[in-house]
């Protein structure tokens, strides 16, 4: 078997297998950081092993020893008329041609994305300057709408903005204050841009499970890790009130709301031991893992199957 082969048999194994295992690992680690990582790192890991095996495939036997100022030469071997190409050189082709449609797909949905995104935070925003803007200089923008329902997401960007129906102006102050530590940690570490980011990926390669299913897992997971936030700065009885209050409550698309994901996994989950707590061990071992699993799978598969 060779190499390149036994690379593709990795990175599709574990594309097809991975959310199993991480789906395994979620039950056991209460970080949701260290999942975070377990996810993007197989990600990470994947993409660019597909990415070597095609690299491979395309590159002549003796291509190891070429530099980069041979790339005209290397074109030149590829281009001759007077030489039939290798398989492997046509698997390649075609895995390139495969992957530069991905590219496409997935850069055309996150700019599709990113133009809702915009237009979504300039109406906010203009409701916002309407309202007469932050309260005070250099606070979070928190734009208040009239609507009878307690409601409450956020929209990322470079002034991330807060959104709160008036409705939730009548909730106790603990659970007020709890929401809002809970759209911020979204705003503050980007949450709008991960979920962006697999989503595009689940649109550009939908047949693979690590793709398809990344989007929820991920959407879950953020909204866990903003929890956790608003649990150190407001204890568990505030969140869990919160997500009690607003469950089922209506947002936009491209937002991050409150109760906008598994709402029951998420009160079970503060109903455990320190569901807040950072485990840097997890955070470790799951990242470590995720980013040299498509290589020790192939490495393996060469192995075991190697005439």
């Amino acid at each position: 078997m060779s190499l390149a082969l036994a690379l593709a048999t990795g990175a599709t194994v574990v594309a097809w297998w991975g959310p199993a295992a991480l789906r395994l690992c979620f039950r056991h680690v209460a970080d949701p950081f260290a999942m975070l990582l377990g996810w993007f790192g197989l990600l990470a890991a994947v993409i660019a092993t597909f990415v070597l095996t095609i690299a491979m495939l395309l590159a002549p036997d003796s291509a190891r020893q070429w530099a980069l100022h041979d790339l005209a030469r290397l074109c030149w071997h590829w281009a001759r008329p007077d030489r039939r190409p290798a398989a492997d050189e046509i698997a390649g082709a075609v895995g390139a041609l495969i992957l530069l449609a991905v590219l496409t797909r997935f850069t055309a949905t996150c700019a599709r994305r990113a133009r809702r995104a915009h237009h979504a935070r300039r109406a906010h925003a203009d409701l916002l300057t309407l309202a007469g803007g932050p309260a005070e200089s250099g606070a979070a923008a928190v734009l208040w709408i009239p609507h009878p329902t307690p409601m409450a997401y956020s929209i990322g960007g470079t002034r991330g903005l807060t959104v709160l129906a008036s409705a939730a102006g009548d909730l106790p102050a603990d659970q007020l204050a709890a929401v809002l530590s809970h759209e911020r940690a979204h705003l503050r570490e980007r949450h709008h841009l991960l979920v962006a980011a697999v989503e595009g990926l689940a649109a550009a390669v939908p047949w693979l499970p690590l793709t398809r299913q990344a989007p929820s897992a991920v959407r879950l997971l953020v909204e866990l890790r903003a929890d956790a936030a608003a649990v150190r700065e407001c204890g568990e009885t505030a969140v869990r009130d919160a997500l009690l209050t607003f469950a089922g409550a209506p947002h936009p698309l491209s937002t991050l709301s409150m109760a906008g994901a598994d709402v029951a996994v998420r009160l079970q989950r503060l109903q455990g031991r320190h569901p807040h707590r950072r485990n840097l061990l997890a955070r470790v071992v799951l990242a470590s893992a995720a980013l040299i699993a498509p290589l020790g799978v192939g490495v393996a598969t060469g192995i075991l199957f190697c005439r």
